[in-house]
């Protein structure tokens, strides 16, 4: 009796420990699963965005990008895009939980290019990317500025001059007298005149330029071209391209 039920007693016993076993690998599997699904991902609308980091540690980086499992606590972060509004904030990123942070990015337009330039010359530009044209347009504003300070003040001092002449013609004691401050008086308010008309001159340049600028920044407007800047995935097994007559096509073919 003992020698038939004890082969069915130890079979039992390796089962029951074989179990356990099997059990113990799944849940171990599964919480190993778990911590491999803890991360933290920045995503951006458009992608491809520069992503800058700053707080314990300082991380550049390009949208969409998942951080390493032991950045955690406040961070600044500062995204930027050719073409899109800069954005710029504070997160908390939590240690030992899945982070997701999803953030649009707001176009730049022609109409915010244009108020920028009705405000100062050159910024409109600065704001669309073309800094070229913005430190021109900032250079020739500033000198046209104080071409008119100048010229402006010159006329000043020839008017004066002149008003001065005309009180010293209306005081002449004598007819030699009185011809000599006429061809005096006749002299500066030519001098006035010029001085006038030079100011007046850089008046309208300095208008000319201010018009141009608000113009320029509309309609020179870049457009937006997308762009990814990032790495492609190495699973990516073809790149098929195909002409219509405009514009060249690609297909890429990927396997997931």
């Amino acid at each position: 009796m003992i020698t038939n039920k004890l082969p069915g007693a130890v079979w039992r016993y390796y089962l029951l420990i074989l179990s356990i076993i099997i059990f113990s690998s799944f849940a171990y599997a599964q919480d190993e699963g778990d911590k491999d699904d803890i991360n933290t991902i920045i995503n951006t609308n458009p992608p491809g965005a520069a992503i800058t980091l700053n707080g314990e540690y300082v991380i550049n980086a390009t949208s969409p990008c998942r951080l390493p499992e032991n950045i955690n606590g406040f961070y600044q972060l500062m995204i930027s895009q050719p073409g899109y509004e800069s954005w710029s904030g504070e997160i908390v990123i939590m240690p030992g939980q899945n982070n997701r942070f999803d953030i649009s990015l707001s176009s730049k337009t022609r109409y915010k290019a244009a108020l920028r330039s009705l405000f100062l010359p050159g910024w409109g530009q600065y704001y669309s990317e073309r800094k070229s044209r913005a430190y021109i347009y900032n250079a020739a504003a500033i000198g046209l500025g104080v071409a008119v300070l100048l010229a402006d003040r010159n006329f000043r001092t020839k008017r004066d001059d002149y008003q001065l002449a005309l009180n010293e013609l209306e005081n002449a004691a004598s007819l030699d007298e009185l011809s000599r401050l006429q061809s005096v008086a006749l002299d500066k308010n030519r001098q006035a005149y010029d001085a006038e008309s030079t100011r007046n001159l850089y008046l309208a340049l300095t208008a000319g330029l201010y018009v141009y600028n608000i113009l320029d920044a509309v309609i020179f407007f870049p457009e937006k071209k997308m762009s990814f800047q990032g790495t492609l995935p190495s699973h990516i097994s073809g790149v098929k391209t195909s002409f219509d007559g405009e514009r060249i096509n690609f297909v890429l073919t990927a396997s997931f």
